[in-house]
């Protein structure tokens, strides 16, 4: 018997098949993201949760240290030793404190405690009505001045006063807080058997009745401790205000279950007896809370450092919890919280989206398939031709006429929604590309940034060049005449690869030592030398002394004679030591007959009992090993360049065998420390080692932009920032190079640089120059053709160094300018 086939139409086998595909599909895809989404979602979490748990857990732990070392440095101040007398107005600590309380604004008090029972505090009450109703401070109190010092009769008097913001008295009070002592509070008592400053455990201040923790350190001079205290409201308001999804939060506790922030709980209860205490995890009225501290004391290990899922009241959360820095010796965990949901409702939504989506193509296929076998042939030519255009990568719209065939209807619709797709696909990608763009100009101004937070010499350079580089960039390429009428910026690959020259033309900075770039006097290294000279001339007075005295007790002179010579050695060692002091500073110039004078101090010697090559450093050690050591005791020169001073060259290709033409002269050694060497620098502190180093930050500036591998629109990065300090005439570093070598957009940066340099109010060795003054400045360097005279004076007649003045400069800075004083005369002729 012959099996009967049931034979079906060439369109009810395609329409079948599409059908079936459709469905299959999204059956798959609804499956398998069901199944992923947890575990994405866990991903994500974690991911979220370890980054912000991590900058809460910096931010916090970068303050508790910043306190620490706050209260580690007043504690080994003499002046902390001295007792408060009176109201405390007197207190050499006074201007310490209010000035740190000032800086630090999570800083809620500063105090210090000593063993007679005396007491001298600060709080900031800065804006906070709150304390001011506390304290029934007047209006406009900013700082209230606690002390506790004994009267004319010995007896401890306690006083209060309220400072406003220009520290004066205007008020005061002696009832609050009456009988404190502290020599009874905690962080006293532990403060006697600490080393170093600690960290209490949160406690409720006495005077506020407010929830806190103690910094505190025992002083070095004296018998008392200094400590520092910060409110758990400032750390609650933090918690509240770091958004951790839709429906998450965070919040702290400690390793006994205490709450110690909550970001919408009061953390902190009332006794029946009126003491107050913190809640404990049990106690608090959010479930989350109870559920994550009860987990954490009875499987503390295996909570730490992992997002974990927690199912509290019927509901899925995910939970990450962080241990503070154990370094600072303070118990306390940050827990991040939020519903699986947060991180799974977007699937679930697509989800619908695509069970709807494939529903609708259903339904739309069905009956068109039944239409295309009039248009087969057309319809799949129209395919061909679509396809050719997908290969030239053109995605565009295309108006494809429909066919009467299902199966190439359905194939049409299925290329529309592919071209719709890629279309789709691309702009994530151009959107993935302008992400990683703000990624690598944020990193590009955090470098700056650290560049300028380096030292204090440098200011906010890095992060000002940009701004006024990028106004006379835009008024070149804006210039419809002139010598820069031909210059555009064409691309927005040409100013980013600017702004990026920009931002990092001086990140070589990054390997300049602070030591050099901040040497503020000629002996100065880590330390200022100074005082190891001022000590051998102390022995010098010693022994004229002591030589005296001897020839006085064997009677070779009158006693008369012997103490005028004594006085006459004492004033010309005085002298001789006021001369090297002053020759230290480098404030003027040092002529010949100084530096004879300090060849004829160095003659003197003296004499060496120690051995100087004990308690020293390896490296120290290896100089000095240099040359054997002498016999002791051993007479010494006061100035001497010895060879342990001179400290070798570890690279002896600093250019890296220069492939980009540097032609900066290398000094033979890295550093040359001698006395009379550094002593005798003619002008200034630098010698010319540590003149090298600094100027070698423009060589390691190319030198790291060059490894860096910058697409092609961004490869002369390096040229653009590592050019700033060349001439028009081939007289500046590192390479000599002179106009015609440079791009505009390199000699734009020289100008940048230096009226950024000239202005800038944040430099702690100049004072800034007004507008007109660095104007002046370099339109004498224009004159020496150290800048180009054509953007010079565009930036004088396109308003630029007004339009930057107004935006970063002090007001006392602005001056009246008539820039025809400074332009040059072709500048006279152009208007641009």
């Amino acid at each position: 018997m012959t099996l009967k086939i049931k034979r079906y139409p060439f369109y009810v086998g395609i329409t079948t098949l599409i059908v079936t595909i459709v469905v299959i599909l999204t059956g798959m895809f609804l499956w398998i993201s069901h199944r992923e989404s947890k575990a994405a979602a866990i991903q994500m979490a974690d991911r979220l949760f370890s980054e912000i748990n991590a900058k809460t857990m910096e931010r916090y732990e970068s303050e508790l240290e910043a306190v620490a070392v706050l209260v580690g440095t007043a504690a080994r101040m003499p002046a902390m030793a001295t007792l408060p007398v009176g109201g405390g107005m007197s207190y050499p600590g006074l201007t310490l404190m209010l000035e740190a309380l000032s800086y630090y604004d999570y800083l809620f008090s500063l105090y210090t405690g000593y063993g007679d029972g005396s007491f001298i505090q600060i709080v900031a009450v800065r804006d906070n009505a709150q304390l001011r109703r506390l304290f029934d401070a007047p209006a406009g109190t900013a700082y209230v001045l606690r002390s506790i010092s004994a009267d004319a009769d010995g007896n401890l008097k306690q006083r209060w006063h309220f400072l406003n913001r220009e520290r004066q008295i205007t008020g005061e009070r002696t009832e609050l807080d009456p009988g404190y002592d502290p020599r009874i509070r905690p962080w006293f008592v532990r403060a006697q058997q600490e080393e170093t400053a600690f960290y209490t455990e949160p406690y409720i201040f006495s005077s506020t009745k407010l929830p806190g923790i103690t910094c505190a350190e025992k002083l070095i001079y004296g018998d008392g401790v200094f400590g520092a205290d910060i409110t758990l409201n400032r750390f609650s308001i933090s918690l509240e205000q770091q958004k951790v999804s839709d429906n998450g939060m965070l919040f702290l506790f400690d390793r006994t279950g205490r709450i110690i922030a909550h970001p919408t709980q009061d953390p902190i209860r009332a006794g029946t007896n009126g003491t107050l205490s913190f809640l404990t995890g049990a106690e608090s009225i959010d479930p989350r809370v109870r559920a994550i501290i009860a987990e954490y004391q009875d499987h503390s290990a295996d909570i730490l450092n992992r997002t974990l899922e927690m199912q509290i009241d019927g509901a899925a959360y995910l939970v990450r919890s962080t241990a503070l820095n154990a370094a600072l010796r303070f118990d306390q965990i940050l827990a991040s919280v939020a519903p699986v949901s947060d991180f799974t409702g977007h699937i679930r939504r697509m989800q619908q989206r695509v069970f709807l989506f494939s529903g609708l193509v259903l339904l739309v296929l069905l009956p068109l398939s039944l239409l295309v076998s009039r248009k087969i042939s057309g319809s799949l030519t129209q395919l061909e031709l679509e396809s050719r255009k997908i290969r030239r990568r053109d995605f565009s719209e295309s108006l494809l006429s429909d066919s009467s065939i299902k199966e190439i209807h359905s194939l049409t619709q299925a290329f529309i929604l592919m071209k719709s797709t890629i279309r789709d696909y691309t702009a994530r990608l151009i959107q993935a590309r302008q992400d990683i763009e703000r990624l690598f100009s944020a990193i590009t101004e955090l470098i700056a940034g650290t560049i300028d937070a380096k030292s204090p010499y440098t200011g906010g350079h890095c992060k000002r060049v940009p701004e006024v580089a990028r106004m006379l960039a835009t008024a070149a390429h804006a210039s419809k005449a002139g010598p820069f009428a031909d210059f555009r910026m064409a691309s927005e690959e040409r100013w980013q690869a600017f702004n990026v020259a920009a931002w990092l033309h001086d990140c070589g900075k990054l390997t300049t030592p602070e030591y050099v770039v901040d040497k503020a006097t000629k002996l100065e290294t880590v330390y200022n030398r100074i005082h190891e000279i001022r000590m051998r001339f102390e022995v010098l007075l010693r022994d004229a002394k002591i030589s005296v005295y001897r020839r006085r007790l064997a009677g070779e002179a009158d006693e008369t004679a012997l103490q005028a010579q004594l006085e006459e050695t004492q004033r010309r060692i005085a002298d001789d030591f006021t001369f090297v002091a002053e020759c230290n500073v480098g404030g003027e110039e040092m002529a010949d007959e100084k530096i004879d004078r300090l060849q004829r101090i160095a003659g003197m010697t003296w004499t060496r009992h120690l051995d100087d090559r004990l308690g020293i450093s390896p490296d120290e050690a290896r100089l000095k090993n240099r040359q054997p050591a002498p016999t002791l005791p051993v007479a010494e020169h006061v100035l001497a360049d010895k060879p342990e001073h001179i400290i070798p060259r570890t690279d002896p290709d600093p250019f890296e065998g220069n492939p980009h033409g540097f032609n900066m002269p290398v000094p033979e050694n890295q550093y040359n420390l001698g006395e009379l060497y550094n002593l005798g620098i003619r002008k200034g502190t630098l010698s010319a080692e540590d003149r090298f180093k600094i100027n070698e930050h423009i060589i390691q500036t190319i030198l790291m932009l060059k490894r860096l591998p910058f697409p092609d629109n961004m490869k002369h990065v390096p040229d653009i920032a590592g050019s700033h300090h060349e001439t028009m005439i081939g007289t500046g570093y590192p390479r000599g190079l002179k106009k015609e070598q440079m791009s505009i957009p390199a000699r734009i940066m020289a100008i940048a640089d230096i009226f950024e340099a000239l202005t800038a109010a944040d430099r702690p060795y100049k004072q800034p120059k007004t507008v007109g003054e660095a104007l002046r400045i370099m339109s004498l360097m224009r004159n020496d053709q150290h800048i180009d005279a054509d953007l010079f004076d565009l930036f004088l007649q396109s308003g630029v160094y007004r339009d930057y003045a107004e935006q970063f400069l002090d007001p006392g800075q602005i001056d009246r300018v008539d820039i025809r004083t400074y332009l040059s005369t072709e500048g006279m002729k152009v208007e641009y």
